[in-house]
């Protein structure tokens, strides 16, 4: 089993900015997960299946693409915890909120 690769991510992650252009705020993880996919449905795809052998593969990406949004201080910063945000699956585990920075 390969592992995941960052270059299995690298092009969902060169469209942040523009993704968080897009958001309003304030946000969620969750909330820009799904922006970011359905912008970039085939790279989201493919990082997905990237972690195929994963257990709960979608947590495992979801959660991944959450950290980037940290690598991002001049645009965003965390806000706190959402504990009503629904994931993917609507289940409520809970997610970072975010402000977009000087906003």
């Amino acid at each position: 089993m390969r592992p995941v690769k960052q270059s299995d991510l690298d092009e969902l992650f060169e469209n942040y900015p523009q993704v968080i252009a897009l958001m309003p705020n304030r946000f969620t993880s969750h909330q820009f997960i799904l922006k970011l996919a359905q912008r970039n449905q085939k790279a989201y795809i493919e990082a997905l299946h990237a972690y195929r052998r994963k257990i709960q593969p979608f947590r495992k990406l979801h959660t991944r693409l959450a950290k980037q949004l940290n690598e991002h201080r001049d645009l965003v910063r965390k806000a706190g915890r959402d504990t009503k945000s629904p994931d993917i699956f609507t289940a409520h585990p809970g997610c970072m909120t975010w402000s977009k920075v000087g906003k």
